[in-house]
């Protein structure tokens, strides 16, 4: 996998987006998984997170957390998702989360990136990345 791809500024709905906010190598413990030793013990998870906003000026202008995304706070909260659904696949957990952000939080897209850096000996690590649109339909 490549990193995430924070250069370009895609079109949201016609309008390009102008800002973003990242969080990069947000790491924590949960449990993940479909193999039995999965899901009796915690594995590390790395997680990367670009969320796309209408824009930092607001806030930048105001000096003041309540003018932007807390980016602490989207992090508590994915942290929380990961950690309580005990989920099996990181398709899920990726699927979740975007669908948290985008209705907690003021963004408009969240690009979610989730590794399992001890999935498989011979890799770095196995995950998803997944990219989810306020007001977007995802497919079953």
């Amino acid at each position: 996998m490549t990193e995430l791809d924070h250069d370009s500024q895609p079109a949201v709905r016609g309008r390009p987006v102008a800002d973003r906010i990242l969080v990069e190598g947000l790491t924590f413990d949960a449990v993940i998984g479909i193999l039995p030793h999965e899901r009796e013990a915690t594995q590390p998870l790395r997680v990367d997170l670009v969320l796309d906003v209408d824009s930092v000026s607001p806030a930048a202008r105001a000096d003041h957390i309540d003018r932007t995304v807390d980016y602490a706070a989207v992090s508590r909260r994915v942290i929380e998702i990961a950690r309580e659904g005990r989920f099996q696949l990181v398709e899920t957990l990726a699927e979740r989360v975007c669908a948290a952000l985008l209705a907690e939080f003021p963004v408009r897209r969240v690009t979610f990136r989730v590794l399992k850096p001890e999935a498989l000996a011979e890799a770095a690590g196995v995950g998803v990345q997944i990219t989810r649109e306020r007001g977007a339909e995802v497919g079953s």
